[in-house]
């Protein structure tokens, strides 16, 4: 097939032709559209008859739990990805987390995924595929139909996933996985909190998946394009909390086997994060990044920041010249030194002009969109991060100095967490 990209000949997902993922329609799924619509109208009633603040409590936290575990590390980042190792206890519990969604089973997950995004890909495929029809008709399709392929490609899901025992158990029975928790929400807190953590969950999960799918690929910022591909991926900024990190879609679309999406100064990841923390308890390793993923020759970065993924850290913050700080130190040299002062700092973070309403004019400014932490200069002296900030604030004057020498704490202690479950790739 001469439109295949060398990076789609190893997928799981095999075509004899484009035509293959062109040629088909779009059917009315009876059991796909009652789940969705029942769990709905389920939802809508219920949690209005039965609300209380502890069931809307209840429906956050719940949501926030499938969506981070499951959807996001246990589903998409390993099931699917395969981009970090774990135990397989843990493995199992993400999995199984990602089944309370209410997509599907882990199986099918797989298969739906692996087949859209190989036919995003190639240059053309169904507007199913690639959420291209109105924003109407596109919730329709996905929420209620199905697509029903002319000649279908094969999808080979590897024996490690399709032959264990306990994935297949919950691909057979993904629907009545809701039942446990149900009850165990009953027996605390009656119908209010099953309608809140239960049916209000697999809506909110249904729903936001498939709103994400269409923004995704219809509209949003590009750090990168897959030249010759159907539909290119776009992130969603303002969004990344509410989808644990799984809107920085056009860069999962530059690099799909990477553990970590948001890439970027400013793109939240809270998945990455927690990937992290399991890093730090040693529940998971050999994560995979975009410097270990093999080269796309249809890949081209398109604007600045970009530019600046391969590129090797401007400052190392074991270098010498980096100013250990305590609030002796602050107090000593903030505001009362005579060097000049000049800040470094992300594109990504705040323009220009927030910046100079902040520091004002004693120091100089400079955007750096290869950096990924802000840091002030002193001479032959360096600070960054958090502490950074409030060194530059203590320039403007003294109301200043009081100001940030009280947020110096906190600011030392929050860099000093980041520091911690900072990533470092010789510990991959």
């Amino acid at each position: 097939m001469s439109l295949l990209p060398e990076s789609l000949k190893q997928h799981r997902v095999a075509a004899v032709d484009v035509a293959s993922v062109c040629e088909g329609e779009v059917v009315y799924s009876p059991a796909k559209s009652l789940w969705f619509i029942g769990m709905a109208g389920a939802a809508l009633v219920g949690c209005s008859l039965f609300f209380t603040w502890s069931g809307l409590l209840v429906f956050i936290l719940a949501t926030g739990a499938v969506l981070l575990f499951g959807h996001s590390l246990g589903s998409h980042r390993k099931l699917i990805h395969n981009s970090f190792e774990c135990p397989a206890w843990l493995e199992y519990f993400l999995v199984y987390m990602g089944v309370q969604v209410g997509l599907s089973g882990p199986i099918g997950l797989m298969r739906a995924h692996d087949l859209r995004d190989y036919a995003q890909r190639l240059p053309v495929c169904h507007d199913y595929l690639r959420h291209g029809r109105s924003f109407w008709l596109d919730g329709w399709w996905q929420l209620n139909c199905e697509l029903r392929l002319a000649n279908p490609p094969a999808i080979t899901i590897e024996e490690r996933v399709a032959g264990n025992r306990f994935y297949r158990f919950l691909e057979a029975t993904w629907m009545l996985q809701q039942i446990p928790p149900a009850l165990a929400l009953y027996a605390i807190g009656g119908w209010g909190f099953v309608f809140f953590g239960t049916c209000a969950r697999v809506t909110a999960g249904v729903l936001g998946h498939w709103l994400i799918g269409h923004f995704a690929h219809n509209r949003g910022g590009m750090h990168f394009e897959v030249e010759q591909a159907a539909v290119q991926g776009r992130n969603i900024r303002l969004t990344s909390i509410l989808t644990m990190g799984e809107c920085w879609h056009n860069n999962h679309h530059a690099f799909p086997g990477s553990s970590r999406l948001g890439l970027f100064p400013g793109e939240w990841d809270p998945g990455w994060w927690m990937l992290m923390v399991f890093r730090r308890l040693g529940l998971a390793w050999n994560f995979r990044l975009p410097e270990h993923l093999p080269a796309r020759a249809e890949l081209a970065r398109v604007d600045a920041l970009s530019q600046s993924l391969m590129a090797p850290p401007r400052y190392r913050l074991d270098d010498g010249r980096f100013e250990p700080l305590s609030l002796r130190l602050f107090w000593n040299r903030a505001g009362r030194t005579e060097e000049a002062a000049r800040m470094e700092w992300p594109a990504t973070i705040l323009g220009e002009r927030a910046m100079r309403v902040l520091f004002g004019r004693k120091v100089a400014l400079e955007v750096d969109p290869a950096l990924t932490l802000l840091v002030l200069h002193e001479g032959n002296r360096h600070y960054y991060g958090l502490p950074a900030v409030c060194m530059a604030l203590a320039r403007r004057n003294r109301f200043m100095r009081m100001i940030a020498l009280a947020l110096m704490p906190l600011a030392v202690g929050l860099e000093a967490i980041r520091q911690t479950f900072a990533f470092r790739p010789e510990a991959v």
